[in-house]
């Protein structure tokens, strides 16, 4: 049984045959090149048991007779027929109901609008049979997946904003995520922007967040998204998140509205892209109802296909595998859709955590942890910042020449110290997670964080979570 049966006319064939390589990449996909034995019946056979019908319009297959009879099979059968529109032309008499997808000007690029377009139209009808696979990167290459974004805060951190920009800047860290709330003009910090450009110079990538964050831990209630725009002003930046809907509707057709009206309403803040961020209703004294988060992400993720989807890892459980366990919920959808859709799991910077949901579907992170804690880099385990004391000895085995220098540079002080041997362990961790899901390792680099005890757990509890 196919999932896709292309109708086609003999004078495109070459369509024909670039479109079903692209789409058996995802679904078992049925043409006549495959047929042995009498065409009529092999033709009727392989009708009444695919599951959708791609006819290709075209001058010629809307002159052939053998198009025209496929298609009154197909209508026999009840079979959803999608045509695919690849000249100007009308349907053939009779099957001009069918609403077509454009692939005008298609020169076989399996990225084409209507190529997308196509296949999420028969995703509606046949789930895929192959998930879309992570990309190596994102952005024209400037992020890598799985990647982690240093934040910078203005609370709780042991660095100012400022500091810890500069910081981020001298350690050439390649992805760094700025909070909003930090660059509203009446207290953004002097000289921030010269930085931000000049990490950006570096080849460095710039994200620029709600500031809900700050707002909410201060009980800051006058943050609005009018305070997003006046903060993007003048700031060099390559995303930015919307104005997150922090109370969103139980109802998911509603939160699916309220969240890409957000995501409109600030594309006029700046040039760059936005993004949207997808907070799960909470619920009195149980946490947060996720019933239909996965749905909502999938759902916003379709509409808007945006280069990233943003959720509150806090908001996914109470522990890290029902965490887990949400995040896989979520990729599953995801997995329905046409397109990768890369999702960044905020304030997510404790090694276990990134391993495990990694593994689970997340793709990018974000985290305070490299200016909050002390970093033990043999056991993977955050410990108070005093306590870097402890870890010292390790900073003088640093890979960066800059972390091992700033050991006995008298100008750096305490919380440099640790901000530049926590950014060492964070590079080196970052790039084992790269090369571990590029080479399908993630079961055995989460082994090497977490121990045999604690890996033995979490297949117990998740089995299938690394196949």
């Amino acid at each position: 049984m196919s999932d896709v049966y292309i109708v086609y006319s003999r004078k495109d064939v070459r369509q024909a045959e670039r479109l079903v390589n692209i789409l058996s990449t995802r679904w078992e996909v049925w043409w006549d090149d495959k047929i042995v034995g009498d065409f009529s019946t092999v033709i009727e056979r392989e009708i009444r048991k695919t599951k959708c019908i791609i006819p290709i319009w075209s001058p010629s297959a809307k002159a052939s007779a053998n198009v025209k009879d496929e298609l009154r099979l197909a209508e026999q059968h009840s079979i959803p027929i999608v045509p695919a529109k690849i000249a100007p032309t009308n349907a053939p008499y009779g099957f001009g109901g069918y609403s077509a997808v454009d692939l005008l000007n298609w020169n076989g690029d399996a990225e084409h609008p209507g190529v997308q377009h196509l296949m999420r139209k028969i995703s509606t009808i046949a789930p895929p049979r192959e998930a879309p696979s992570r990309p190596p990167a994102i952005a024209a290459g400037k992020v890598p997946l799985p990647s982690l974004f240093l934040s910078v805060s203005s609370h709780e951190t042991q660095l100012l904003p400022l500091e810890a920009v500069k910081a981020l800047r001298v350690f050439g860290v390649p992805t760094i995520l700025v909070s909003a709330y930090d660059l509203l003009p009446s207290r953004r910090p002097r000289g921030i922007q010269q930085e931000l450009r000049r990490i950006r110079s570096q080849g460095g990538f710039v994200l620029v967040d709600s500031g809900n964050y700050e707002a909410t831990r201060r009980g800051d209630d006058s943050w609005n998204p009018q305070n997003l725009d006046s903060a993007l002003e003048g700031i060099p930046h390559d995303w930015a998140y919307c104005f997150d809907e922090m109370e969103p509707s139980r109802d998911k057709w509603r939160a699916v509205r309220q969240i890409i009206a957000a995501v409109e309403r600030d594309k006029n803040f700046t040039k760059a892209p936005v993004l949207p961020i997808i907070h799960a209703p909470a619920v009195r004294s149980k946490g947060y109802d996720l019933t239909n988060l996965p749905y909502v992400v999938r759902e916003v993720a379709d509409q808007l296909q945006p280069p990233m989807i943003a959720l509150a890892e806090r908001e996914l459980g109470r522990g890290l595998i029902e965490r887990a366990r949400t995040m896989r919920r979520i990729r599953s959808e995801l997995d329905l859709l046409s397109f990768y859709q890369p999702v960044h799991l905020l304030g997510t910077g404790n090694p276990w955590s990134i391993a495990v949901l990694t593994a689970a579907g997340a793709d990018s992170f974000d985290g305070l942890e490299w200016c909050r804690v002390a970093v033990d880099r043999q056991q993977h385990r955050l410990n108070h910042y005093q306590h870097f004391d402890f870890f010292a000895y390790q900073a003088q085995m640093a890979a960066s020449p800059i972390t091992v220098s700033a050991l006995s540079d008298k100008d750096i002080d305490y919380a440099g110290k640790v901000a530049f041997h926590n950014l060492d362990y964070y590079r080196e961790f970052t790039h084992d997670l790269q090369i571990s899901a590029s080479t399908n390792r993630l079961e055995a680099f989460a082994v090497g964080l977490l121990g045999q005890a604690n890996s033995k757990q979490l297949r117990d509890q998740m089995p299938d979570l690394f196949k």
